[in-house]
């Protein structure tokens, strides 16, 4: 049977982990990245990893927060389209191992994913397809930028 003959009701018909999700109700997104810290919402990669320096990210505090507030589960942007990594990583130093945050041995992720086990909430990550030295003439950031 092509899409085309499918019949309505089976198309549209969720998935079990799509009403798994439906079920699961509220849900908190996280998002800090490089360019938090240097007073824009897009990045384009050119920032310096130096500039992730928070002096204050109490990642417990946050999952906390969104079990006080009746949350199921959080959601964190572990790397943006930026490709900066809140996670320490051999395969870019484009990480916050190359930030003075903690000296160079912070990891965001895992403090995000420790809070959410230690208050019983659901965890997923947002990874961003490509930095941007991926894209042909940086376009699809200038696209991102551009996009309503």
């Amino acid at each position: 049977m092509t899409p085309v003959d499918t019949p309505p009701a089976e198309i549209l018909t969720p998935t079990p982990q799509q009403l798994a999700w439906q079920k699961a109700g509220l849900g908190m997104f996280f998002h800090v990245g490089v360019n938090t810290f240097a007073g824009t919402e897009w990045s384009d990669g050119t920032i310096p990893a130096s500039a992730f320096a928070p002096t204050d990210l109490y990642a417990d505090e946050w999952v906390r927060v969104a079990r006080d507030l009746g949350a199921a589960y959080v959601v964190l942007t572990a790397k943006h389209h930026d490709g900066f990594c809140l996670w320490p990583t051999g395969t870019t130093d484009y990480s916050v191992a190359s930030s003075p945050w903690k000296d160079g041995t912070g990891d965001v992720v895992r403090e995000g994913a420790d809070a959410a086990r230690r208050y019983g909430l659901g965890l997923g990550l947002y990874l961003s397809p490509g930095p941007p030295a991926a894209c042909v003439s940086r376009a699809c950031c200038r696209m991102a930028r551009t996009s309503p």
